[in-house]
Parts: structure tokens; sequence; C-alpha cells
């Protein structure tokens, strides 16, 4: 088991992970979801050995890898950018690793071949990686990274170089691949989508820190926040003021919350006091739900559908200058045309 534990580090003298912990167990894939900037690619690398923390600690099986020299580590790291060696053909490049281990030519040739069975590359072996495309490159890489028998397994934005189709099939190789060997992995995106399809547990990561840990299905129905809502393009997050407390002296309850697309009766965990600011997530639903009223300002078809971009609109009719919302559609309505949706809402904060 991998266990990172109240990780600090500065970047250009400001914070950039502050007081990171969590563990990874085996046979887990966690994800780790932020926004490009946000630190992933850091913690991967001091993971890794290749940079070093302000403090805290990195142990596997309880040993601290503070004195582990990165080519101890028995970690395998897949990067976007494949990092394969152009001068060397595909066979080569993934016995790479065995060879730098002074692994026997029987024993690399044997595990090659197992290696490239598992990632579809089989009968390759000889063919310059440059020839390769850039979904075949990745699997080389992952070929590489998986054929020395690493402890732990981790990818950096592995499939941000690929278009749509290719990416959509080399995840669910890696999904496959991850499940059939159980190494642990780590596996950082900006991607939502990725994150959701490949991982046990994902791990949010904002402004430095670690703001949600769920396994996938918990994180969706409870973001929690309304940066995590936001990350996760869960619906409309709006601002509101709340209007009216019931049961006040309680922790949680109702209240009235005014926004600029109307006054909603929310229940909430959270005690707000009156007057307090608080963010609200409307969820799209179909007949269940507070109805708003909305003016279209554009129309965009998103395959099986239309987004539609609106106004709210107030008491007098007019509508609302200032927040925005999105909506998605089965027919597309007119630029101008007055709409009434349905949303199920949720206090945040």
């Amino acid at each position: 088991m991998l266990e990172i534990q109240n990780i600090f580090k500065t970047y250009d003298n400001k914070p950039l992970l502050r007081g990171i912990s969590f563990s990874v167990s085996q046979g887990e894939t966690i994800c780790l979801l932020g926004a490009s900037g946000s630190g992933k690619s850091t913690l991967l690398r001091m993971i890794a050995g290749l940079e070093f923390p302000e403090s805290g600690q990195f142990l596997f099986n309880q040993i601290d890898l503070a004195q582990t020299p990165p080519h101890i580590r028995d970690f395998g790291l897949v990067f976007q950018d494949y990092g394969l060696f152009p001068h060397l053909n595909i066979f080569d490049n993934v016995a790479f690793g065995l060879k730098m281990r002074n692994t026997s030519a029987e024993k690399i040739n044997i595990r090659v071949t197992e290696m490239l069975e598992l990632v579809n590359l089989q009968g390759l072996e000889k063919r310059k990686v440059t020839d390769l495309s850039g979904g075949e490159q990745q699997r080389v890489a992952l070929a590489r990274a998986l054929a020395p028998q690493p402890r732990l397994l981790m990818f950096d934005e592995p499939l941000g170089a690929l278009d749509k189709s290719l990416k959509d099939d080399l995840l669910n190789q890696i999904r496959f691949i991850l499940h059939k060997t159980k190494i642990p992995a780590i596996y950082v995106t900006h991607d939502q989508d990725e994150a959701f399809a490949i991982a046990d547990r994902i791990l949010l990561l904002h402004d430095g820190e670690i703001i949600r840990d769920g396994a996938p299905d918990e994180v969706w129905k409870n973001p929690n926040s309304a940066w995590a809502a936001r990350m996760l393009g869960m619906g409309n997050v709006i601002e509101g003021v709340v209007k009216r407390r019931m049961n006040a002296s309680r922790e949680g309850g109702r209240m009235n919350v005014a926004t600029q697309v109307g006054v909603f009766e929310v229940s909430c965990k959270h005690k707000h006091k009156n007057n307090e600011k608080v963010s609200l997530l409307l969820k799209q639903s179909g007949e269940v739900g507070d109805e708003i009223k909305l003016k279209v300002a554009d129309v965009l078809f998103k395959r099986d559908q239309f987004e539609v971009k609106t106004r709210g609109v107030a008491l007098s009719g007019e509508a609302v200058s200032k927040g925005g919302l999105v909506i998605h559609l089965k027919d597309a309505p007119r630029v101008g045309q007055m709409i009434r949706v349905k949303v199920q809402v949720e206090c945040l904060t």
C-alpha cells in the first residue's frame, strides 16, 4: 500500500500542495482530478522521486521512500508525450526496463511478447516507434511501464494528445489491464469523463487541497462544494441569499433562498444565517422539482440534444442581465423564446 502523508510543496514562493494525504491499496485505481496547474503532475513526480516535498512522507508498505532513488522505487510512469526512445524499435522500447535489471534474454523475450499481446501489438516488434500512430505509441509506453512488473503505476494525462475515438479505445484498454494485473495505480487528469470511467476512487484537487475523496457515484451524488459541481459539469451553480430559515435554532433544516431566477425553498444540512450568501446547484429534471422561467439567449447542437444558453426572468417578465444558465433540450427552441424548466435545487455551502 502507498501512503501519502501531509505533503506540502511551494512553487514560486506560493503554496502549491497544502497537506495532501491519501492512500492507494493493492489493485486500486485512484484518479487525481483537477484543473491545469493544480499540482497533480508535481505530486506524481514526487511519488516517483523526481522532485521533493518541503515536508511530508511517502510510504510504501510502511517503508519511508525518502532515501530510495527513483530507479529503486520500482514504480512505472506513463506520460502524455509517450516518452519513447525514437532510435529503438517497439521490442527494444518495451524491453528497456528489463535490460536495465540485467534480465536474461530468454526472460526478456517471454515478457515482451506477453506485454505486446496485452496491448494488442503482437507481431510489430521490429517496427520503429516513429512509424506508429499516437494511440499505438501510447500502448507501447504502457507495455514498457508494465514489463518490469512495477509495484505502482502512475499515469500523467496519458490520453491528452489523442483524439476522442482513440482516447475512448485506449481508456477501455487501460481499465481492462489495470483490473487484470491488479497493480495499484494513480491516474492524473483534468478530464472528468476519463476520471469517472477509470477510477475506483476520485480525489478532487483544488487550491492545493483534496476537497473531495470518494467512489465515482458518491462524488457525483454529493459534490459537497460549488467548485466541485462546476468542475464536474453537474448543472448550473448560482449564488443566492438566505431570506428565511425554518428551525433556525438547529443545524440543518429548510430555508428560503433568493436568487436571480427565483426564490427556492431548499433543504440543507449546513447551518446558515439570514442574509448569508450561499451557492446552489440547479440540476435539470423532468417532471419533479421547482419550475423556473427562462429566456433563450443561444442554441448549440450537441449530438442528440441541444445545449441552450438562457437568462433568468424576473417577476416583471424582463430577462435578468446576469446569471445565465445552460440547459439541455431534445428540440431546439428559438432565440428570444420564453421557456419553463423543472430543476432540483441543492445547497452546496
